[in-house]
């Protein structure tokens, strides 16, 4: 598509490898056009509040970051059940979690994978990925990914002075529906958006070449690196 001319919005992931998505924007350098990974959640009217309220330093120093994005299904004959087609929960859920790093700590937050729990299912995907990982020097967090452990949406950041957190059950996936974000004892309400909108939107924009709130393509390419540090960890 990039070589016919075309501006790319594609589907998170934005490729199965960090080889892949370099490929895909060497060609997007090449002609002259957009690659954009489709992570919605960076539109979020309240995933971008969180990071404003971590880079203004209200929580104090940010101490850990815990998240979970689990949920069960029939994967029989789906794609999220294919090695060959880029399947396995760390690509499909795991994605959303890393990007959410380098929205709260910025890109070129250093990225260390500390440890690894795994569950490989019969078609040889990841069933669950529980990683532990060092952010910076001195940030834990911990992502859990699975398509096998019972429903779970988290969102938690631990300061030195307060911690904050999403409502439950409504970390990544709540879409026009209102959310709710607990700052300290402080509840902030949200209101119903469209972040798919807002994305089409921006990315149009860009294409446009008008004023944009894209991200930058390097955070799609530090995230697929950080992917696949986690997939390649030993567990």
């Amino acid at each position: 598509a990039l070589d016919a001319g075309k501006h790319v919005l594609c589907e998170k992931p934005l490729a199965m490898n960090a080889a892949e998505v370099r490929e895909m924007q060497t060609v997007a350098a090449r002609n002259g056009r957009l690659v954009v990974e489709a992570v919605w959640t960076r539109w979020q009217p309240r995933m971008q509040r969180m990071a404003e309220i971590v880079h203004r330093g209200d929580l104090g120093d940010l101490q850990s970051i815990d998240t979970a994005f689990t949920f069960r299904g029939d994967l029989t004959g789906n794609y999220r059940s294919l090695p060959e087609f880029g399947g396995g929960a760390l690509l499909d859920v795991g994605c959303y979690q890393a990007h959410l790093w380098l929205m709260l700590l910025g890109s070129d937050t250093q990225v260390s994978v500390t440890n690894v729990d795994r569950v490989v299912g019969d078609t040889g995907v990841d069933l669950t990925t529980d990683a532990r990982i060092l952010l910076g020097d001195r940030i834990r967090a911990r992502a859990v990914s699975s398509f096998d452990l019972a429903p779970e949406q988290k969102i938690t950041l631990q300061g030195s002075r307060i911690t904050m957190s999403t409502g439950e059950g409504e970390a990544f996936t709540f879409w026009k529906q209102p959310g709710t974000l607990l700052v300290g004892d402080v509840v902030e309400r949200f209101p119903p958006d469209d972040a798919f909108m807002s994305m089409v939107e921006s990315v149009s924009a860009a294409i446009l070449g008008e004023a944009s709130s894209i991200f930058p393509a390097s955070d799609s390419l530090r995230v697929a690196e950080i992917l696949d540090e986690i997939a390649q960890k030993p567990a």
